[in-house]
């Protein structure tokens, strides 16, 4: 896929494109339904797919306190996009000129910068100033600038009770509840975040369970708790992992933090870059008698977590994410 930031790089073919235009902020099923049905479109017009996205997310600029925790990077978006059979990119920068733009105004830039000849939409998109834009005002200008508008109905997760709508405000909901089974279910894959290995307090490493502490996370952290994971490290080797997101109360210690321990691994992971791929919530944290309490938990919790080696095995046969 190649990536184009701006519209100033990109340069459409003469028979156009097929468009679709979002944050695609965690790239989930939803989105997934989206671009399925342009990229059948595209090959049905011979016209490669473009997918148009932002950076940051606008609220970030123009209401940061409102602006919602990342599901996804730039990077990471990116290599999703890529996956899904995008031919390319385009990259705005969130800048407040661009999205000052009324929706009109937005439409004659892209029709433009990239001919569309087809866009294709969630029913539920907006863009333009103050999101005034919908795929109601995609059909009423599609016909002038020589567009057509396919619109895909809200997709519904049939295995989570009530079949709920998937976005990603909702799966950030089941992550700050700790329901990692519901934002999986959403997501279509294994929530993930990444971050630095850091020096920690080695509380870990006298109970027999020396653990990476991840700092500069980009993410959105689940709810405190201790989860069964897969770690991923800058090498490219995968290892089952037991997470410990919170504080620790046994020793006192208030700071919330990401500690994993690495099943099976043996070195030194400080200063390197490693994500987690969430598969379980095991249990939520509490406060132990002492060390040896804590670290029978812990066994516990590691064989836990070696429950999930199909999940293991089926991360390491897909192509790996960005760190």
């Amino acid at each position: 896929m190649k990536v184009f930031h701006g519209f100033e790089e990109f340069v459409p073919p003469a028979a156009g494109v097929v468009l679709t235009i979002g944050n695609f902020d965690g790239l989930h099923r939803g989105h997934r339904r989206i671009i399925d049905s342009a990229r059948t479109l595209a090959g049905q017009a011979d016209r490669p797919l473009v997918a148009l996205t932002f950076e940051p997310h606008p609220l970030a600029v123009v209401a940061p306190d409102r602006a919602p925790a990342r599901l996804t990077t730039e990077a990471e978006k990116l290599a999703l996009l890529a996956s899904c059979g995008v031919d390319a990119a385009i990259v705005l920068r969130a800048v407040p000129r661009l999205l000052a733009r009324t929706p009109a105004e937005f439409l004659t830039s892209l029709a433009d910068r990239c001919r569309p000849r087809a866009i294709v939409e969630g029913a539920t998109f907006n863009f333009g100033r103050a999101r005034a834009g919908s795929v109601d005002t995609l059909r009423a200008h599609g016909q002038l600038l020589g567009f057509s508008v396919h619109v895909v109905e809200t997709v519904r997760c049939d295995e989570l009770p009530g079949a709920p709508a998937v976005n990603s405000s909702a799966i950030r909901a089941a992550l700050t509840a700790g329901r990692i089974d519901v934002a999986n279910a959403l997501l279509g894959r294994p929530y993930r975040i990444s971050g630095t290995v850091a020096t920690g307090a080695g509380r870990g490493a006298t109970l027999g369970y020396p653990t990476a502490n991840l700092d500069e996370i980009p993410h959105l952290i689940p709810q405190h708790g201790v989860y069964a994971a897969a770690a991923q490290t800058d090498s490219g080797d995968w290892f089952l992992a037991a997470v410990n997101i919170g504080p620790q109360p046994t020793f006192d210690a208030h700071d919330a933090r990401v500690e994993a321990f690495l099943l099976d691994y043996s070195g030194d992971l400080r200063s390197q870059r490693i994500a987690l791929h969430f598969f379980a919530r095991l249990r939520a944290q509490r406060r132990f008698s002492g060390p040896r309490e804590l670290s029978e938990q812990i066994s516990q919790d590691v064989a836990n977590t070696r429950r999930n080696e199909a999940w293991l095995a089926r991360l390491r046969s897909t192509p790996a994410l960005p760190i």
